[in-house]
């Protein structure tokens, strides 16, 4: 379960977060609303551990996330900006990500490649078009087998049919593998099709 209590961040005096507090249940997809600037963004750089609050508690089954490995070595986030090495293919990240994640599954990563077959994996991720990088991200993170999957506004840039395959996979994980996904996203219809839950955020 993840627990933000009382959560407060600022950034040269602006208040992007506010006092903030959500629960998340185990192995549900909760959405994560509002407007640009709401601080959505923020939120989920503290779930996975980018951000330190400045006050106020983030944690993942009661532990604190930031700096703590152990912890970030069960969260998975694809942002909003992707950022890959510089010259990586999708190829090369899985063997990273297979280093740093301990439940990465490479059998998986083979059987995902029909799920996502017009993406090159020997192609550098950044010569990608958006919609191939969003697919490269989400052969990545779900062969890293994470308990809690973080997502900032994930199926911007696919297509109809490409955006059915990943819910179906994301949802696949929930109902089998227990996952717990956070989701943001402009899209209420979409969100409206998957969640279990939903938290509307308005000036942090």
């Amino acid at each position: 379960m993840i627990e933000v209590k009382h959560l407060v961040k600022s950034f040269d005096g602006f208040h992007a977060l506010d006092d903030l507090t959500m629960t998340v249940p185990t192995g549900s997809i909760y959405g994560l609303v509002g407007p640009n600037g709401a601080g959505k963004s923020t939120v989920l750089r503290h779930l996975c551990g980018v951000y330190r609050p400045d006050a106020g508690a983030v944690t993942v089954d009661g532990a604190p996330v930031y700096e703590h490995p152990d912890v970030k070595a069960r969260v998975c986030s694809i942002p909003d900006d992707l950022y890959y090495f510089t010259s990586a293919s999708t190829r090369d990240m899985m063997r990273f990500y297979r280093g740093i994640y301990p439940k990465f599954d490479a059998q998986r990563y083979e059987a995902l490649r029909e799920a996502f077959p017009a993406v090159d994996e020997k192609a550098p991720i950044r010569r990608l078009s958006k919609g191939m990088q969003k697919q490269s991200a989400f052969w990545l993170a779900l062969c890293c087998r994470p308990d809690y999957l973080l997502l900032d506004e994930p199926v911007d840039g696919l297509d109809p049919v490409m955006r059915r395959q990943v819910w179906s996979l994301l949802m696949n994980d929930v109902s089998e593998c227990g996952t717990t996904v956070v989701v943001s996203s402009h899209n209420l219809r979409e969100l409206e099709d998957v969640c279990d839950h939903v938290g509307i955020l308005s000036h942090g």
